[in-house]
């Protein structure tokens, strides 16, 4: 057997290229040799530069530069015994493209000197809202635009609020407009604010001018019934800024002309910010109610939103499905008494349409409770310019109902409150009126659920007569005539909205926003679990007319008490039974944590029936003569001082 033979340049470690190959025209050998080189220059890996917002521009660099050929390296490896021959053309044909033989197999590419020119990063031409302050830097600041931001006081928000001015900061010199409600409820917050903003202000100088080299601006306004200018030119010295906050002057109209005075802040910081490139624009607004003007409230949106100015509100929370609320009002004014008075105020509601059916039946379920959104006007305002709603309430922490003793003094009764986390997934629509109305036209259940909650608003229902005193025969039977009278006159209007309500069924499986499938589930449950109480109440008075006898000698009062049994009042309204349970189930299965599954929890803990109890309340025993009237003499009144007046709650 004969050995295979090697050549020289095969001992010295050259791979020897096929005869066919070797017989290949030169022009495809070098064509096939630079596809490879190409092939291999595209795999190489070039790290990517970090994203930035900044626009980059490539300057033309002022010499001309020179046709540049980028000549690749190639390997040949010196190892004859454990590298394969390389296939290409010829040793010839290799040392042409690569002259250089090179220890590293890779490819080295220097963009830099590959490209003779500048690089550098110009200015954004359009001012940064506060929607986009955090794709810039990672401050762990709130969403932008959420308008379900809960602390439990007005400092604690501002000093979340320094974050916000933190980023802007971050980014370029910024001009903030400090915009405080001149009401007397709101007095003492504006000293706590003012006290609290000097270290707030040292924290942002060190945060953002010496740090980052931008400046802090601030402006002043205040309003009540008309809008001022407190600090009307833009300043970077805050002593002066701290000082006009503290002394701003209660305004007693009762006025609050929130939008207004948003306005006016948009049209100062706009004059203020010189140049949209040079300074950023922040407006902070400081109220506990809505505002007499949210007629402006689109327009003034539409203003701040096109001069990209985010607009922040530290506000009150808006009871759930509610535009009302009582406040616990204490007296600071040493000229008026020093009591608590409960005052009626406009906090809500948290949509543009109602969407919570109000049915009043006696228990937990009529309080109002928190929505966990602020009012809709200024929660759009803010959800518009990329800002944030803060919901400022003293007993936001409380674990269970809040009574009336435990309301923090300035602040609504609310009796309780629901995590911001859970209710992200809740929040309102926050659209114009006539893209509401579109979706309202698209679905019937959610049709059905604003029509019922608006017929619902009209008037509150009254809760039925429970207890009936028999001095006799025809004294009972006349009582129990005069409560079905009251109740027929609810019944048909609960017969409407339930009607209403049920013509949204055949769409309520194509909801698909949690919000509105809590709302309709909610209200159809309610309102059909209020039928069917209504109709077994008429039901039941009509049976104990016919006539009913104690079964204790010493009874002389019949009450009517909640039960589960529903059996006699027919299957009909059995049927609808099954249906409100059914609903209110799911809610509460669904939607653990919102005010939608409290409201269902309370209303699945009502029977839907009644039953007749004995019970001995005196009505027919004597009445006890009477001495004095327990009054004190006019000599001891006389000596007593007057009473200092009490402030009229319609102006606080």
């Amino acid at each position: 057997m004969s050995m295979p033979t090697t050549t020289h340049r095969e001992r010295q470690g050259v791979a020897v290229v096929p005869d066919m190959a070797r017989g290949a025209p030169a022009w495809l050998v070098s064509v096939v040799v630079h596809a490879v080189v190409l092939a291999a220059l595209a795999l190489v890996g070039i790290p990517s530069l970090d994203a930035i917002r900044h626009p980059i521009t490539i300057v033309a660099p002022t010499e001309p530069v020179e046709e540049m050929i980028v000549v690749p390296e190639m390997v040949v490896s010196p190892d004859t015994e454990s590298a394969p021959a390389v296939e290409v053309g010829s040793v010839d044909v290799a040392a042409a493209v690569a002259p250089v033989v090179a220890e590293d197999p890779l490819v080295v590419l220097d963009p830099a000197e590959a490209i003779d020119a500048q690089i550098s990063v110009a200015d954004i031409d359009q001012p940064v809202a506060a929607a986009e302050l955090a794709d810039y830097v990672d401050t762990g600041r709130l969403g932008p635009g959420d308008t379900g931001v809960g602390v439990s006081s007005a400092g604690g928000a501002v000093d979340r609020l320094t974050a916000e001015i933190a980023a802007s900061l971050q980014q370029r010199s910024t001009v903030v407009c400090w915009v405080f409600d001149q009401s007397v409820s709101l007095a003492g917050q504006r000293r706590d604010i003012a006290t609290r903003l000097g270290r707030v202000f040292d924290e942002l100088a060190a945060s953002g001018q010496e740090a980052h080299g931008h400046e802090l601006f601030n402006l002043v306004l205040a309003y009540g019934q008309r809008v001022a200018a407190v600090v009307d030119e833009p300043t970077r010295a805050t002593a002066p800024v701290i000082e006009a906050i503290a002394s701003i002057p209660v305004d007693e109209s009762g006025v609050e002309m929130t939008f207004s005075a948003v306005e006016e802040a948009a049209r100062l910081a706009k004059r203020a910010r010189i140049n949209p490139k040079t300074r950023n624009v922040m407006i902070v607004v400081f109220t506990d109610e809505v505002g007499n003007d949210q007629s402006k409230a689109d327009q003034v949106a539409e203003l701040c939103r096109t001069q990209a100015m985010s607009v922040c509100v530290v506000g009150v929370p808006a009871p759930f499905g509610r535009a009302d609320v009582r406040i616990k009002f204490r007296e600071f004014d040493p000229k008026f008494a020093d009591d608590v008075q409960w005052a009626v105020v406009e906090q809500g509601p948290e949509t543009l349409y109602p969407e919570v059916v109000r049915v009043r039946s006696g228990n937990e379920a009529d309080e109002p409770i928190d929505s966990g959104f602020g009012p809709f006007s200024l929660s759009k305002l803010c959800a518009e310019t990329g800002g944030i709603y803060f919901c400022v309430h003293a007993n936001r922490e409380a674990r269970g109902r809040v009574s009336d003793r435990d309301v923090a003094d300035m602040s609504s009764t609310l009796r309780y409150f629901f995590d911001p986390e859970v209710m992200r997934s809740y929040h309102p629509d926050y659209l114009p009126a006539a893209k509401i109305e579109s979706q309202l036209s698209k679905n019937r259940a959610k049709r059905a659920l604003v029509d019922a909650a608006k017929v619902s608003e009209v008037g509150p229902m009254d809760s039925p007569r429970m207890e009936f005193p028999r001095q006799d025969e025809g004294k009972l039977v006349q009582l129990l005539s005069d409560a079905q009278k009251a109740s027929a006159v609810l019944q048909p209007k609960i017969d409407a909205i339930y009607a209403t309500l049920v013509t949204g069924l055949p769409d309520r499986d194509k909801v698909s926003e949690r919000r509105w499938q809590a709302g309709y589930d909610l209200a159809l449950g309610r309102v059909a679990a209020l039928k069917v109480r209504t109709d077994a109440y008429n039901i039941i008075l009509a049976q104990a007319k016919s006539g009913m006898k104690f079964k204790t000698a010493t009874s002389d009062t019949w009450r009517l008490v909640p039960d589960n049994d529903i059996s006699a009042v027919g299957s009909q309204t059995e049927k609808i039974a099954t249906q409100a349970r059914t609903m209110l189930e799911r809610v509460v299965k669904e939607h653990p944590g919102t005010p939608w599954a409290h409201l269902a929890a309370l209303e699945l803990r009502q029977p839907l029936g009644y039953r007749w109890e004995e019970a001995t309340t005196g009505v027919n025993a004597p009445k006890p003569g009477g001495g004095g009237n327990g009054q004190p003499r006019d000599d001891m009144r006389r000596t007593v001082a007057p009473p200092k007046p009490r402030r009229p709650l319609k102006n606080i």
